[in-house]
């Protein structure tokens, strides 16, 4: 499952209404080396599960389709009198249950493949057979059968094997024999049901547990998937090293619209460990543009939709058990599986609509910071080797239960598998990462005027104009960068500080030479040798003031003080 954060989606969706996606994802792609994305997903909000709605309302489904409502994945759009009850329902499910339980589930959706991979020719009758995996916890039923027959409807039946759904200790009565009834005349759809809540790593375990297919084929509950979608995965999780993904699209939260999204994107994280996508480089775009329809590699998956071999998925290890509810298990699994000798891949031939929600409507036992700290303690301890003590020493809440947890199953997993070191992951499967290194320079860049290089709170995904910052405290992380031997000036979520047009931005790190800052003395100066400026404005101690490149001169302003932080 995958959220977004609040502020980003209001702010891009007041841009694009509806269609706000491919917004939300990247800009056009012929401005592919200039732009990129920091989309959160996994903004960790737990929700209030329908506030004070009756049980009659909680419990009862409201599934009354319209003849042609969302067909062809158009938007549903509410009379002015009906979106005050539909706000009042959204925190069911964090989505629009009044607009999902007027589409049908079985409503047809565009082919949303390419040309060219509509043209790739698959031999079915020698693809492996999948078991598709659908894990729910109070889904709306009609959500989730529209997931189930999008499957069905979709899937050459010599492919399919079964559909598991594993309830995931529901207590919503329409998921109790309501569902059961619905699915007991579809042909390979069996229900599994957890009585205690498992979270989403232990009811996954659970189908892969049964599941029969040659291929494990993991999907969220609030999923549509298109034309084509199976064979490209099982063709590709055939060879028995690789975790493979779909292309996701979006399923609007508000009118279930599908809507596409531009044929590139990369999944990766923040220095805090938050799944990011972000714009492929340019090996990746190249290879892209010589063969679009090749599955190409991704340092991590988000997690919610992929595809795996099932003896490779056991090979490996299956899920950490000890991960509890939801959060950070796509980024151990996608670290383990580079590490230990598989790949992680996007194949842009597959395309599954995906509702991404705001805000996660369950509960967290404990709350949601406990859950997922203890995840990312148990992810980072296991897998990242020095990295671990950078990511504790500017988390402490993280490293204040990384001793609590038993992980010795896990690091006895990477010991009998040889996996390969964090150092390794890094050079090799992301070495266009952001994070510090021993050959990197991390720590501020204080002006002799002062304020420091760094990114201003606020700034869009995409990046902005750059200004002068407070310089802040030792483990104040959003407010220090890094400078590489190349000469980038860096910053989490992978924005690069770029010479532009009269003044300095922060823009997606790419290899372009306006991001190149060769240190000379105390000067930081372009390619072309004019140095970093700031410019003076209406602060004493420099805070707020644009940066920018000018001709040099005996300028304190022109003065950068290093000042290394040590990042472990």
């Amino acid at each position: 499952m995958f959220y977004v954060s609040l502020e980003l989606y209001n702010r891009i969706k007041r841009r694009n209404k509806d269609y706000w996606y491919k917004s939300l994802n990247y800009e056009h792609d012929s401005n592919v080396d200039k732009m990129g994305m920091r989309v959160i997903v996994g903004h960790y909000v737990g929700g209030n599960s329908g506030g004070n709605l009756s049980q009659e309302v909680i419990n009862t489904n409201h599934y009354s389709p319209i003849e042609g409502a969302g067909e062809g994945g158009r938007p549903v759009q509410l009379l002015q009198r009906e979106i005050i009850t539909a706000r009042d329902l959204y925190s069911l499910h964090s989505y629009n249950i009044l607009v999902s339980d007027r589409i049908s589930i079985n409503r047809s959706l565009p082919d949303m493949r390419s040309e060219s991979c509509k043209e790739v020719q698959y031999d079915i009758e020698n693809l492996p057979t999948a078991s598709v995996i659908i894990v729910f916890h109070n889904e709306a039923w009609s959500t989730l059968m529209r997931t189930v027959m999008s499957v069905l409807l979709r899937s050459p039946a010599v492919l399919l094997n079964e559909i598991i759904l594993v309830d995931d200790a529901s207590d919503r009565k329409y998921l109790g024999k309501e569902l059961e009834d619905a699915v007991a005349n579809l042909n390979n759809v069996k229900i599994l049901r957890s009585q205690n809540r498992t979270g989403l790593v232990g009811a996954r375990l659970m189908g892969a547990r049964v599941a029969v297919g040659q291929v494990l084929v993991f999907l969220d509950a609030h999923c549509e998937v298109t034309q084509g979608w199976i064979e490209p995965l099982l063709d590709r999780a055939g060879s028995d090293d690789v975790f493979i993904c779909p292309h996701i699209d979006l399923l609007s939260d508000d009118t279930l619209a599908y809507t596409k999204s531009i044929d590139a994107h990369w999944g990766a994280f923040s220095w805090r460990l938050h799944f990011r996508w972000l714009m492929p480089s340019s090996e990746v775009m190249k290879s892209k543009s010589k063969n679009p329809s090749k599955p190409y590699p991704t340092p991590a998956m988000a997690g919610g939709l992929f595809a795996v071999r099932k003896s490779l998925f056991w090979r490996l290890g299956g899920y950490d058990e000890g991960m509890v509810i939801w959060g950070a298990e796509n980024l151990e699994l996608s670290w383990r599986a580079w590490q230990c000798g598989a790949r992680v891949e996007i194949t842009p031939c597959s395309r599954v609509g995906h509702i991404f929600r705001r805000h996660s409507p369950y509960k967290y036992p404990g709350g949601v910071a406990k859950v997922l700290n203890s995840n990312l303690a148990r992810a980072a301890t296991v897998w990242m080797d020095e990295w671990a003590e950078f990511f504790f020493k500017f988390n402490p809440s993280v490293a204040a239960i990384r001793d609590t947890q038993n992980v010795a199953d896990r690091i006895e997993i990477r010991k009998n598998l040889q996996c390969k070191n964090f150092k390794w992951y890094l050079e090799n499967v992301w070495p266009q990462h952001f994070f510090p290194t021993d050959d990197r320079w991390f720590g501020r860049i204080r002006n002799d005027k002062g304020g420091c290089v760094g990114v201003t709170a606020g700034t869009p995904g995409l990046g902005g104009p750059a200004s002068a910052i407070n310089c802040g405290s030792d483990l104040d992380l959003d407010r220090l960068v890094v400078y590489t031997v190349e000469g980038k000036v860096m910053a989490d979520e992978g924005l690069c500080l770029e010479q532009g047009n009269g003044r300095a931005v922060w823009k997606t790190c790419t290899d372009s030479i306006k991001q190149i800052w060769q240190q000379k003395g105390p000067r930081l100066k372009t390619i072309d040798g004019l140095c970093l400026t700031l410019i003076p404005g209406d602060s004493k101690d420099g805070i707020g003031d644009p940066l920018t490149a000018k001709r040099c001169l005996n300028d304190n302003r022109q003065i950068w003080h290093f000042e290394r932080v040590p990042w472990r």
